[in-house]
């Protein structure tokens, strides 16, 4: 047999692990995933070593397989020796590193007795004021925020939840599946997030099959929002959901002030496709939300459109105003009503930031139309 026979049959493996995984879990996949490894182990041992992208590749994704294959001290053999040559191109040594790396932690995880939900999401932040493994600390918190909210929201829609308006997510939701931090690989800033496995017995036990996607789905979610908004529709049906989704989404898009890029991906899938946000994701997102905005009731006369410009000082939604300190006024505070569209977990990440919030004057009062955050 040749490499290409062998590949041909560790895909054909690895593509039905991934339908028994979706409906059985990852467990009832993992003999599949083990073949489809061995398979792409001897395509792996076949190959010209001068073939270095097609050996990268191979190696990765031969390493990624018995990983999820739960072969853990056989995915370390296979990366460390094929890390130890001078044959892979850059791309792929770092792609190993990346798996190692989760490898170690999630062995840690199972020594500890902590089960996670299947997939990690990688975020890397990249360009402006990152260095590598290094950034602004409020920067980081403001897009761990972002990204926490948009799993919790995530969850709420897969549990068949009421869209939530006001308020964090229930202690339930919260308990249920919760969101944790890892460390990643440097380059760029990076962080990883997986959700805890929900507990035995729990409220949502009818949900646990669609729940079991939460990560795949958080990452289709995030592709329709930033690359295809019109193809949205199709993960997410309930409109409410989606114009949240695209706000989490605006949120995430940089603007090219602090950061310029910002990548999510699961890492365990090198494969898999990386969702790319970059300045102009953000004009493309905020096309998709002025589409989907039901028409507003006429003006009164007088009244004008205007930006906005300046940080985000207060916020009192259940009274429906937000406060501006706006920069044409040196900073002197402008209270804008009508704010109830607004919503928690895209606004509360804004508070004490420069925004950028869209309002009809009225004399001078304002009223609420859209924020963004301007960083």
């Amino acid at each position: 047999m040749t490499w290409a026979s062998h590949h041909s049959e560790s895909e054909r493996l690895a593509s039905e692990a991934e339908v028994v995984a979706r409906a059985r879990g990852a467990a009832a996949a993992e003999d599949l995933y083990r073949r489809a490894a061995e398979a792409e182990e001897r395509a792996l041992n076949d190959l010209d070593v001068h073939k270095q992208r097609t050996l990268g590749i191979t190696a990765v994704s031969a390493t990624a397989l018995f990983y999820k294959a739960h072969e853990y001290a056989r995915a370390q053999h296979l990366a460390h020796t094929w890390l130890a040559t001078r044959y892979l191109p850059a791309f792929a040594c770092d792609q190993l590193q990346d798996i190692l790396i989760n490898l170690w932690s999630r062995e840690e995880q199972e020594r500890v007795g902590l089960h996670f939900l299947e997939g990690d999401v990688l975020v890397s932040v990249k360009g402006g004021m990152i260095v590598r493994g290094g950034a602004p600390l409020d920067l980081i918190v403001s897009k761990v925020k972002e990204v926490q909210a948009f799993f919790f929201r995530t969850i709420e829609m897969l549990l068949d939840q009421p869209l939530r308006r006001r308020g964090d997510p229930s202690q339930e939701v919260q308990g249920y599946c919760r969101p944790w931090l890892f460390q990643a690989p440097p380059g760029s800033y990076q962080f990883a997030v997986r959700v805890q496995e929900p507990p035995q017995g729990d409220l949502f036990a009818a949900q646990r099959p669609k729940i079991e996607q939460v990560a795949t789905t958080f990452l289709e979610i995030v592709r329709a929002s930033a690359i295809d908004p019109e193809s949205l529709s199709t993960v997410v049906p309930d409109a409410g959901y989606r114009d949240v989704f695209l706000k989490l989404a605006r949120n995430l898009a940089p603007t090219g002030k602090s950061y310029e890029q910002i990548d999510i991906r699961d890492a365990a899938r090198p494969d898999a496709r990386t969702v790319t946000m970059v300045s102009n994701t953000r004009d493309a997102v905020n096309q998709a939300i002025r589409k989907a905005r039901p028409p507003r009731p006429t003006s009164p006369a007088g009244a004008v459109e205007r930006r906005l410009a300046g940080v985000l000082r207060a916020v009192h939604l259940d009274q429906d105003w937000l406060e501006i300190a706006l920069d044409e006024r040196g900073g002197s505070h402008v209270r804008v009503h009508e704010a109830g569209e607004a919503l928690d977990d895209v606004i509360g990440p804004m508070v004490n930031r420069r925004v950028l919030m869209d309002v009809v004057q009225t004399g001078e009062r304002f009223s609420f139309r859209d924020i963004q955050a301007e960083e």
